[in-house]
């Protein structure tokens, strides 16, 4: 039974605090003024939301092969950080920042796949799932340095671009990894 208790500890701990950075984060958008301020400050929180759906993914495919992992808690902790990080320097605008916070979101969570795939030891000797839970990593790993590569190039040209121009590359680079996170089966989520 305490085993049981300690898995369901770290999926009820992100639970409670990816709806406290919701939470906190919603009355924020009464200080924001600019359009494409308040643009990119109500997508942030939509990636906090596709963030927590790819952490119920992660605990749906994984299940106890991380969910008792501390390296698992560790990352997740970071990761909530860093969503922070990204929705405070939204409130701000200070897009480069925005644009760094997320390219280090990714290279953690490239971190993350690359140990559970070459790193990690599963506990199930269920070959076919390992299969699947290695192919997950692997697109994991592809996808990630994709999008990094992307917005690090948003980085580079941010000097020479309107903030209109900003918002609307950084929206079309994550809406491109939703679809690759929904193409790949990370989230594994049907429209009806």
């Amino acid at each position: 039974m305490k085993h049981s208790e300690q898995i369901g500890f770290s999926s009820i701990l992100f639970d409670t605090l990816f709806g406290l950075i919701l939470f906190f984060n919603l009355d924020s958008f009464l200080e924001i003024t600019g359009t494409y301020n308040l643009i990119l400050y109500f997508f942030t929180i939509f990636i906090i939301i596709h963030w927590w759906l790819e952490f119920k993914s992660v605990d749906d495919l994984f299940g106890e092969e991380v969910s008792d992992s501390l390296v698992d808690l560790l990352f997740g902790i970071i990761y909530l950080m860093l969503l922070e990080f990204i929705i405070l320097f939204s409130k701000m605008f200070d897009h480069i920042n925005v644009t760094l916070c997320l390219i280090s979101l990714f290279v953690v969570d490239l971190i993350w796949a690359s140990i559970w795939r070459y790193v990690g030891n599963w506990t199930t000797k269920d070959i076919k799932r390992i299969k699947m839970m290695e192919r997950e990593l692997n697109n994991n790993i592809k996808i990630n340095i994709t999008i990094i590569i992307l917005n690090s190039l948003l980085v580079a040209v941010i000097p020479f671009i309107t903030p209109a121009n900003f918002v609307i590359i950084f929206i079309i680079n994550y809406l491109f990894y939703v679809f690759l996170t929904f193409r790949y089966k990370i989230i594994d989520i049907e429209i009806f």
